[in-house]
């Protein structure tokens, strides 16, 4: 049986908040899940640019701008 990998970025711009939602992921054990952390607006927009996520986890408050406004540019 083929192994399933999720590929899940999180864009979140409080560390403690990473580190307590890796600990949670950490504990599944299947299907496995890859996470990567983007913690800018920026970073995360580039990130979900290059396709490569299953799934993302926005925060709402990222700076200046917030998880929605991220989410739109994404689309467009």
């Amino acid at each position: 049986m083929e192994k399933q990998i999720i590929n899940l970025l999180l864009i979140e711009d409080d560390q403690d908040d990473f580190i307590a939602i890796n600990d949670i992921l950490s504990e599944v054990e299947s299907p496995k899940i890859s996470l990567d952390w983007e913690n800018t607006y920026e970073g995360g927009l580039a990130a979900i640019e290059t396709g490569e996520y299953d799934v993302c986890l926005l925060d709402y408050r990222l700076g200046e701008k917030d998880g929605i406004e991220l989410l739109k540019t994404a689309i467009d």
